[in-house]
Formats: C-alpha cells, structure tokens, sequence
C-alpha cells in the first residue's frame, strides 16, 4: 500500500509540474502575441507633427502671403490716415479761425468736421471687415496647401496623423523623432516653386 500511493505521489507531482510547464507556456506565448499585435498597431498608426512657428518662417509661400498682408494693411492705414489728417487740419483751421467766424461759417466748419469723422469711422469699419475677410482668405488657402501637400506626403510615408505644434500650444512632451517640419518644408518649398514657375 505504501508504494501504492508514493506511486500515486510521484505521478501527481510529476501531472502538477507538467500543468505548472504548460500553464507558464501558454501565458509566456500570449504575452509574447499581445506584445506582436500591439507592435503592429503602433506600426500602423504613426503620428508625426510639425512645428508651425518654423514653418511660417520658412515657406516660401507663406511669407509671401504674409508680405502680401503687411503691405495691404499698411495701404488701408495710409488711407485711413489721410482721413485723419484732413479731419485734423480742418479742425486746426476752424480753431484758428474760431472767433473771427460767423455763425453760419461755424456751422459749415462743424459740419465738414462731422463729416471727415463719420467717414473715418466709416472707412475704418469697412477696412477692418475687409483686411479681416482678406487674411482670412489667404491664410485658409495657406492651411489648404498644406493640407493638400500632407496628404500625399501621409500616404508614401504612412502617417495617419499629423499635427500642427507651437510655442503656444497646450502640448507638455513632444518626441523630436516624430518632428517631420524640416522635410515639410523642403517638399512645400519644392511644390510651390514648381507652380510658380508653370
């Protein structure tokens, strides 16, 4: 009886190591496949950014958009300065002019006064609405550029995602591996020379 069960003891010894080998096996196998499946979805998801602050500063393009902007505000404020001017001298001739006036010359001043003001205001509203209607414009067809570049440039190099980044962002760590601003540039640079010149 006592071989009996050390024969049963040595068999159920040697059935709980074999359960012990297959159990660490199998957990050893599907650790080694979650890690496979997780390496293929970060493979096929990659995600880069671009450093918008470089980008403006170096596109070719954009300057360019950027140049075209300054010199049209500066246009509108050289027209509403010209106002403001008139307006000013106007009212430096009816003050000097002030207690020597009659009545309906008062009246004519004050109201060529109200005039030139109400047309600076007027102006100013008008440039305003249309230098914001303009930089919008323009910036928009800046973003479309881009947008239209990264597509084709996503599709050879795999990228899923790309995002725009700057010194303002609300983005704590950013990987320089991911930065692709340099070869953005460089193709946006390349795409645009290339329009410019057909």
């Amino acid at each position: 009886m006592n071989k009996a069960l050390l024969g049963l003891n040595v068999v159920l010894i040697i059935a709980v190591g074999v359960l012990y080998y297959l159990y660490f096996d199998y957990t050893h196998r599907d650790s080694h496949k979650i890690e496979q499946a997780q390496t293929a979805a970060a493979n096929t998801f990659k995600i880069a950014y671009f450093e918008l602050d470089s980008l403006q500063t170096q596109y070719e393009y954009y300057k360019e958009v950027k140049d075209y902007l300054t010199k049209k505000d500066a246009d509108y404020s050289a027209q509403l300065n010209s106002i403001r001017n008139r307006y000013q001298g106007k009212l430096r001739e009816y003050q000097e002019k002030g207690p020597t006036l009659s009545q309906n010359q008062q009246s004519e001043y004050e109201q060529q006064l109200m005039k030139l003001q109400n047309d600076y205001q007027t102006t100013e509203a008008n440039v305003n609405s249309q230098m914001q209607a303009e930089m919008l414009d323009k910036l928009q067809s800046v973003k479309i550029k881009i947008q239209d570049y990264l597509k084709t440039y996503c599709a050879s190099k795999g990228y899923a995602y790309v995002f725009a980044s700057s010194k303002d962002d609300d983005l704590y760590y950013k990987d320089s591996i991911r930065n692709i601003t340099d070869s953005i540039v460089i193709g946006l640079n390349a795409q645009y020379k290339a329009t410019k010149t057909k």
